[in-house]
């Protein structure tokens, strides 16, 4: 279990490091390195606070879903051990858990799209993101 939260955090973390990279064309090379990565910081920062509710309705979604899978395994489970609303109880919690995390981890497209837009503008091009 030590292992699995682990895990999780340092996915976590990659998913926040993750950054666009440019390509350098004219707009990058007259900007510059240092004007270029505030830009980066700008569109990212713009980005959070425009999408800011749908990672959180990402990540609820998430967990009703994980919550109704891992009830429905708790029943089935519970048949067998004789205590169905035991059974319910445990995997509806443990499925919650996981599709939360899952949605709380997984990449965010949506962000990166506007990201690459915002800089779109400002004359950049994104090759990708690391």
């Amino acid at each position: 279990m030590k292992k699995t939260g682990l895990v999780v955090i340092l996915l976590i973390l990659s998913s926040c490091a993750s950054r666009p990279k440019l390509y350098p064309n004219h707009k990058f090379k007259s900007a510059g390195k240092e004007a270029a990565k505030k830009d980066i910081d700008k569109c990212l920062s713009e980005a959070e606070k425009y999408l800011e509710s749908s990672k959180g309705k990402k990540i609820a979604k998430g967990a009703g879903a994980g919550a109704a899978i891992g009830a429905a395994m708790g029943a089935v489970g519970g048949l067998f051990s004789g205590n169905v609303g035991k059974g319910l109880l445990r995997g509806g919690s443990i499925g919650a858990a996981g599709g939360g995390a899952a949605g709380a981890i997984s990449p965010d497209e949506i962000k990166r799209r506007y990201v690459n837009q915002c800089l779109a503008e400002k004359g950049y091009q994104v090759l990708g993101w690391d």
